[in-house]
């Protein structure tokens, strides 16, 4: 005997899943807590992140998460698969890409000596980046830039020693340096010339010799009215000879550039009197006899 009809069993064929992750496809190397999401409510979550990453949460077969530290550069990946709510996985797992790109280095150029009280010291950074944060030490007053716009800073530096320019900015790919570039400079004092010479010459007299510190560059000999310089007395002399021509008070005045690049902040002055030459008397007998003692 045959049933008057087939018996019908009735089969549904479910569609595999196709888990999808989102997160952040570029990080900066050493960056943490980068999340990357699945689908939640499935099971049997299989998470792989590729050499260079490691999980430090999430990640588990309960887990729709995954939270990793990206500890190299270059190109990564974090797959997922997971068991849907009608039992079936995806045929492969999927693979997201990521690029984790290095850290910048910033570098500072600039003056890495000064003279104290020195305006108009520039610094500068690479430029075209965002964030900029600019850090001088104590002795060291900002005039212009050192903002988070700005890839240079202009320095007045107020006190002498070791003093640092520091800088950190973030970079097209958004990654800032670990830590902050220090670039070194030294702020030299000012020179204070000295002036060795005759205080209290006679008028009309020559070859007073009036001498600074030797070594030095860019000398400025001024000697006021009444002197005249008859020898030395220019940029490369440390001396000056004068003859004074008229009596009174008088200046020999001098500044340099030390070895430093340094000039005094004003010249030095040499007090000068000179003196009137004496006029003699004589008394005594306008007439005398031959002969007389």
């Amino acid at each position: 005997c045959t049933a008057a009809s087939a018996t019908t069993y009735n089969v549904t064929v479910n569609p595999l899943p196709v888990p999808t992750i989102s997160g952040p496809s570029t990080a900066c190397v050493n960056s943490t807590g980068n999340v990357y999401t699945t689908q939640a409510g499935m099971s049997n979550y299989v998470w792989t992140v590729s050499a260079g990453g490691t999980i430090t949460a999430g990640g588990t077969a309960t887990d729709n998460t995954v939270t990793v530290t990206w500890t190299t550069t270059g190109a990564k990946t974090i797959t997922v698969n997971y068991t849907n709510a009608n039992g079936c996985s995806a045929a492969s797992a999927t693979i997201y890409n990521v690029t984790v790109n290095p850290l910048p280095v910033p570098t500072i150029a600039g003056p890495a000596t000064a003279c104290v009280n020195s305006t108009g010291n520039v610094y500068t950074t690479e430029a075209g980046m965002s964030n900029y944060t600019w850090t001088i030490s104590a002795g060291g007053t900002i005039t212009a830039g050192g903002t988070a716009t700005d890839n240079s800073v202009t320095v007045t530096w107020t006190t002498t020693g070791a003093k640092t320019v520091r800088v950190n900015y973030t970079n097209a790919n958004g990654c800032s340096a670990s830590s902050a570039t220090t670039y070194n400079v030294t702020v030299n004092p000012l020179p204070t010339p000295t002036i060795g010479g005759p205080a209290t010459p006679c008028v009309n007299s020559t070859g007073n010799v009036y001498t600074t510190q030797a070594g030095m560059s860019n000398y400025v000999w001024t000697v006021s009215a009444g002197g005249t310089i008859t020898a030395g007395g220019t940029a490369t002399d440390n001396t000056v000879t004068v003859t004074w021509t008229t009596t009174g008070a008088k200046t020999v005045t001098v500044n340099y550039t030390n070895g430093n690049g340094c000039t005094a902040a004003s010249a030095t002055i040499y007090n000068v009197t000179v003196n009137p030459l004496p006029v003699p008397t004589i008394s005594g007998p306008a007439t005398a006899c031959v002969n007389s003692t």
